[in-house]
């Protein structure tokens, strides 16, 4: 009988099930979005901000590329988990090949099971600095964790004066990023400068569902309603027990939905407050930058003047303090990788910080390809290349990955193809170099959270768990994007033997790649076995450096 039920309920949840097809022109826009600097960006049908993509759980998201840039393009649904069908993922020359000036590509992402709060964003050439990203909103079919009347998008972003390829030519030629004294970003909130968002309009009495999304490449944001409390509902699709805090605080990459009651009279009107900031770029007093955005109770209302405790007094989203809704307890542990980021000085005398001391750098062949074509040998890591950073895991292991930062910038790092459960966190090398104190040590309690992006703060280190049970090629990388350009980086090389009795290539990526001269066969040179000879010399250090 119950299997009767739930073959049912499997049958009745595919009939609701839709396939929603966009057509995007990905191409080049012209415009002042911080309210000072007109500028190149990269939209979507002519559009930036572009529409925000809706679908409910189960259904099929296709979405239709055109790319009309003079360089090549992809796309990544953030937090997507896309189980069986790696190729989709969208990082170029991990999973796939970028899409060619002036071709077309379908991506087919399907939502399954998940729901909640993601984004889309490109994952060639760093173009999701430029624009090319999105809200990806997935309505749950049940009931929610709290009730609530309307539901809102909120969207921060860090933007800079000039497109990332010419502002990265200018960083490179520092020796130190924190000596950089020019174009710190503005924030632009829902797609527009910060100082000039509309208004929120807030209906006495009502609930709201507010989904924030960080879709930053840089500085970190705090978000308040002073006077409104905020019950966090989700972080990253996953649902969490109702937790009361008085703001978020969130790294590039981070989403969260919290539920905001509004009060019940309309005599005041209020102001919310979002903070923009970097531990990266401190200097010339530019961080942190404040902006206001007025909560519309009644048109003409006076604002109810609010006062501003330290952020010490307020209680954020900490990643140990949230609990998953489901009671998932911890995962036992088959097998440990530590990660620590260190900063050296290269072999080609740049300096610069990494995991471990391997710079990840892409290889001549798709790293997903790799895998699929060379047969028992895809379980042995040296046939992707050192400049990969692979590490290969078992078929259903519990992999435990510890994250440790010595320096002062905080990181966040997102796993592709997985949401990882958060253990534990805790102090990481000696912050009093900098007149900092430790971190407290933080344990989960019994039901751990699960998200894809997890923030490591600086002098911290943070443990985290997942079982591989997604067979592919998987990315984790800092989402900071001049540290994953420089190479702040692993690929998880999952069940390789599973991978290449479940999944193959669709015939038009293999023919994308093959168009553009990029072989879609053998190790990451395109060689067979062990043989490597072509690709550009990896990068080695040659002394480690102060982590401050």
């Amino acid at each position: 009988m119950l299997r009767l039920l739930i073959v049912f309920a499997a049958v009745v949840f595919n009939c609701f099930a839709a396939r929603v097809e966009l057509n995007w022109d990905v191409g080049y826009v012209f415009g002042i979005r911080d309210g000072f600097t007109y500028r190149r960006a990269i939209g979507v049908n002519g559009e930036l901000p572009f529409p925000p993509v809706h679908v409910t759980q189960g259904d099929t998201l296709v979405i239709n590329v055109h790319n009309s840039l003079d360089v090549p393009t992809s796309i990544h649904a953030h937090g997507l988990l896309n189980n069986g069908t790696n190729y989709y993922d969208g990082p170029d020359m991990v999973t796939q090949c970028g899409i060619p000036p002036g071709e077309n590509f379908t991506y087919v992402l399907e939502t399954k099971n998940q729901f909640g709060t993601f984004w889309i964003h490109g994952h060639t050439r760093h173009q999701e600095v430029d624009g090319l990203h999105t809200p990806l909103i997935i309505h749950s079919r049940k009931q929610p964790v709290v009730d609530y009347d309307e539901e809102l998008t909120m969207m921060f972003e860090d933007w800079f004066t000039t497109e990332f390829a010419v502002r990265q030519a200018y960083i490179d030629s520092l020796e130190d990023i924190r000596t950089l004294t020019s174009n710190f970003p503005k924030a632009l909130i829902n797609g527009y400068d910060g100082n000039k968002t509309a208004p929120i309009t807030f209906v006495p009495g009502k609930r709201y569902r507010l989904r924030v999304i960080c879709m930053s490449i840089n500085n970190w944001f705090k978000f308040r309603i002073p006077g409104h409390k905020m019950t966090l509902i989700e972080a990253d699709g996953i649902e969490s027990m109702p937790l009361e805090v008085d703001g978020l605080s969130m790294g590039p990459g981070q989403r969260y939905s919290v539920i905001v009651t509004a009060h019940d009279s309309d005599e005041f009107n209020y102001m919310y407050n979002v903070t923009s900031y970097s531990d990266a770029l401190v200097s010339q007093g530019l961080t942190p930058m404040v902006y206001t955005g007025l909560i519309n109770y009644r048109d003409g209302a006076p604002v109810k003047t609010m006062q501003a405790p330290a952020d010490e007094q307020l209680v954020w989203p900490e990643e140990t303090a949230m609990q998953v809704l489901d009671k998932q307890a911890e995962l036992p542990v088959d097998r440990r990788i530590e990660l620590t980021m260190k900063k050296f000085t290269y072999t080609n005398q740049e300096h610069l910080t990494t995991l471990g001391t391997t710079l990840y750098k892409p290889v001549l062949v798709p790293t997903l390809y790799t895998a699929l074509s060379m047969g028992n040998l895809a379980a042995n890591s040296s046939v992707y290349g050192p400049q990969t950073n692979a590490y290969v895991l078992k078929h259903l292991d519990v992999v435990e990955v510890v994250i440790n930062n010595p320096e002062r910038v905080d990181h966040t790092f997102h796993f592709h193809g997985h949401n990882v459960q958060i253990i534990e966190t805790g102090p990481y090398g000696n912050s009093s170099t900098i007149g900092r104190e430790p971190v407290a040590h933080q344990q989960s309690g019994p039901w751990p959270m699960w998200r894809d992006t997890v923030q490591v703060r600086g002098f911290e280190f943070i443990r985290v768990r997942f079982r591989a049970d997604n067979p592919g090629v998987w990315f984790m990388h800092c989402h900071l994007s001049w540290h994953e350009y420089n190479g702040v980086a692993v690929v998880f090389i999952e069940a390789s033997d599973v991978l290449q009795k479940q999944q193959s290539v669709p015939k038009e990526m293999v023919d994308m790649c093959k168009r553009q001269g990029i072989p879609t066969q053998g190790n990451g040179a395109g060689n067979q076995g062990f043989d490597l000879s072509g690709l550009p010399p990896a990068i080695y250090p040659i002394s480690v450096e102060s982590a401050n």
